[in-house]
């Protein structure tokens, strides 16, 4: 069972980065800082597969209760797109791995699972090692079933993850929560951040290596709008 069509994401820049969209059988990652674009993205993406694609469905696990149906109304201009939507919202990390453990049994080639965020419901207690043990075990767990779900079922699966700050480094730096279990299972990882110009993101792809750059583009009542110039 294979799928080779991509996902737009909503932003022909950001596309064209990814060589044409979001693949299927692949797990992405959008990580960055509250209000940099990540739920926009994943909700930009699967808005563009629902008017797209009219056999396609999108399920959406909205970890971090931010999904609204009325911006993905606004984003396809259609409430009848909103039919083949599926939609979670588990409270506890527990919830978040039954929500997953569905996932081979819902989606088929073409489809699009977005998780946002997939770090929202982990903690991990400082002090408790037991309890961290576990807790990244479980994560890595999830994660290595959505890849093999995004395999087996010909689907596209986008997570957005939460970043911490990085203390020793010279700089102010954040990276992904989880940093080493979610770069490792995901294929394309992108960085998304504020920009010096008021309500412009930047998203740069930083893996894998050969796709690596960055594009800007602002939210509006639609979606994603690219930026011309810089």
């Amino acid at each position: 069972m294979e799928s080779r069509r991509r996902i737009l994401t909503g932003s022909g820049s950001l596309d064209a980065q990814l060589s044409g969209g979001l693949a299927t059988r692949e797990v992405a990652l959008a990580y960055g800082e509250p209000g940099t674009g990540k739920t926009a993205l994943a909700l930009s993406a699967a808005a563009q597969l629902l008017l797209h694609d009219p056999a396609a469905k999108a399920i959406y696990i909205d970890s971090d209760s931010k999904f609204t149906p009325t911006r993905l109304t606004q984003m396809t201009g259609s409430e009848e797109a909103l039919r083949r939507l599926v939609y979670t919202r588990p409270t506890t990390f527990d919830e978040q791995a039954e929500a997953l453990d569905r996932l081979p049994e819902q989606l088929q080639p073409g489809d699009l699972a977005c998780i946002d965020s997939v770090t929202g419901l982990y903690r991990v207690e400082t002090g408790d090692t037991q309890k961290t043990f576990m807790e990244n075990k479980e994560l890595n767990r999830q994660l290595g079933l959505l890849k093999e779900t995004a395999l087996a079922t010909g689907a596209a699966v986008v997570l957005t993850g939460q970043v911490r700050s990085v203390l020793d480094s010279p700089v102010p730096t954040v990276e992904p929560v989880a940093q080493r279990l979610l770069l490792y299972w995901s294929d394309k990882v992108i960085r998304l951040e504020n920009t010096a110009t008021q309500g412009v993101k930047q998203a740069t792809v930083e893996k894998p290596r050969g796709l690596r750059g960055a594009t800007r583009f602002r939210i509006t009542e639609k979606g994603l709008e690219d930026m011309e110039r810089w």
